[in-house]
């Protein structure tokens, strides 16, 4: 049976909060977009996946976008998540590919470099609520999340994400969880959750012998009094549209809006899905000429 991608959140009385999410599919249909190698697809999948951890705000419905430049052969690493549902994502280098660690693992720290930042950005559909930064500390995005949530806004947090990328190339796991120590948690409820963590082990393995993730939270939060809070299907989705292709044409400069004329078609492609999007001279100067109209009124 085919799992199916989803996030849930519990609290517990104790003031400690957990999310997880499982984001295979998610994680493949990037692969296949992109035609990531072994390490990208380690790397985008994990910085999704935190994205999606981090827009905990589902009753607004918050969104949160990543930006991981840590200097690394990959380059930058884009993700937004909206509807604290959605996601998507590239790499800047999706081919790159670096000998295995001694361990046998992706070398994902490598790839990405340490000499840069995080950057994060929280938004409603609304608003932009605030960007904020914190240095890289290991480049494999999990730990670097977590200093990230500790240093900026002020939030105890384990964060653990894993990708596992069969021979194939295809995806066998992919996912995470966050575990946040609200205000009010005490020191001995937090040693407990730590130790019952380690029960879990390497997520990827964890996930891998539980492919819908059954029995983590329990095991996470045992001992605590908990309940879960919200539960929602994830997906891949792009927010490009022939309509947001135009705005941008529409806010060029007008020495760059009449060297655009000069073609026969003006061809852009997303970022994110790799969707064309072709606008004929005509389209164009009919574009420009409403927006000139309308202005003029």
């Amino acid at each position: 049976m085919k799992c199916k991608d989803y996030i849930v959140h519990y609290t517990s009385e104790e003031n400690v909060r957990v999310a997880m999410a499982l984001t295979k599919n998610i994680t493949e249909t990037a692969r296949r977009q992109h035609g990531l190698s072994p390490v990208a697809c380690a790397a985008l999948g994990r910085t999704m996946t935190g994205a999606l951890l981090l827009a905990g705000d589902y009753k607004n419905r918050e969104g949160v976008t990543l930006r991981i430049d840590g200097k690394g052969p990959l380059g930058v690493i884009h993700a937004d998540a909206f509807n604290s549902n959605r996601v998507r994502g590239y790499v800047d280098n999706p081919q790159l590919d670096l000998p295995l660690k001694a361990n046998g693992k992706l070398d994902v720290g490598k790839a990405v470099g340490t000499d840069g930042e995080v950057a994060v950005t929280r938004f409603t559909p609304e608003k932009t609520t605030y960007t904020s930064q914190s240095p890289l500390v290991s480049g494999e995005i999990a730990e670097d999340l977590a200093y990230y949530l500790y240093t900026s806004e002020q939030i105890r947090s384990t964060i653990n994400l894993g990708v596992l990328v069969e021979r194939d190339y295809s995806i066998a796991v992919s996912g995470g969880f966050l575990v946040q120590a609200l205000p009010g948690a005490n020191n001995d409820d937090l040693a407990k959750v730590e130790e019952n963590i380690r029960k879990i082990g390497i997520f990827t393995s964890y996930v891998r012998s539980h492919p819908n993730g059954e029995g983590m939270v329990e095991t996470i939060m045992d001992g605590l009094h908990y309940k879960e809070l919200f539960r929602q299907p994830l997906y891949w989705r792009c927010t490009c549209s022939l309509e947001r292709i135009e705005n941008v044409l529409l806010s060029l400069r007008n020495e760059d809006k009449k060297e655009l004329l000069q073609d026969p078609q003006v061809e852009m492609t997303c970022r994110y899905c790799g969707a064309k999007y072709v606008i004929s001279h005509d389209e164009l100067a009919a574009l420009y000429a409403r927006k000139n109209k309308a202005e003029n009124k």
